[in-house]
């Protein structure tokens, strides 16, 4: 399921326990995880997100890419998908980069190839994705990469304390734009 990507500016791989500093890195930033469920603030917190990079793998739900920069090897992020089904034909998209690469397009390049990578090699019928309602930014991504808005799973999740609705969008494969 997994296979080593490249964009013009990037290169995917593997995410791999030697890069939990790194992952310790964003999860350690609280204004970066304001969306996210998970925090960690120490080395030995942040292995309960490296375990799960690896089951998914192990049980091919899931499968994570580090991001780094073609031109330095810098890691800004990762990409991933989880929640696939082999019988449904489907899986969703999930991403984040560290907050100094923001707004420079890095996330809507590389979702663009995983996208199609999901369409293509996986043979993907459908990609979802879920978003905070307040995660203009992940939203905006998302409309980008074409997909479309299907509703609001309300008070769907707890993240820091409170009930928080989470908006579904989707992309099939007949409305793809596959790259070629």
């Amino acid at each position: 399921m997994f296979l080593p990507l490249e964009t013009e500016r990037l290169l995917l791989r593997k995410v791999e326990q030697t890069d939990a500093s790194f992952i310790l890195e964003f999860f350690k930033n609280d204004d970066a995880t304001k969306y996210m469920l998970y925090h960690f603030y120490h080395l030995d917190e942040v292995q309960i997100q490296m375990d799960y990079y690896e089951n998914q793998y192990k049980n091919e739900t899931g499968c994570y890419w580090l991001l780094q920069k073609k031109t330095t090897n810098e890691s800004i992020g990762v990409i991933g998908l989880h929640n696939i089904s082999k019988e449904h034909r489907k899986g969703e998209i999930g991403f984040w980069v560290l907050p100094q690469f923001t707004g420079l397009g890095y996330t809507t390049e590389v979702g663009r190839v995983i996208v199609d990578y999901c369409f293509t090699a996986l043979n993907f019928n459908r990609v979802e994705a879920t978003v905070e309602t307040e995660n203009f930014a992940s939203q905006k991504v998302i409309e980008k990469l074409g997909f479309k808005y299907e509703g609001t799973f309300r008070e769907f999740e707890m993240n820091n304390g409170k009930f928080i609705d989470l908006m579904m969008f989707a992309s099939l494969a007949k409305e793809a734009n596959i790259i070629k």
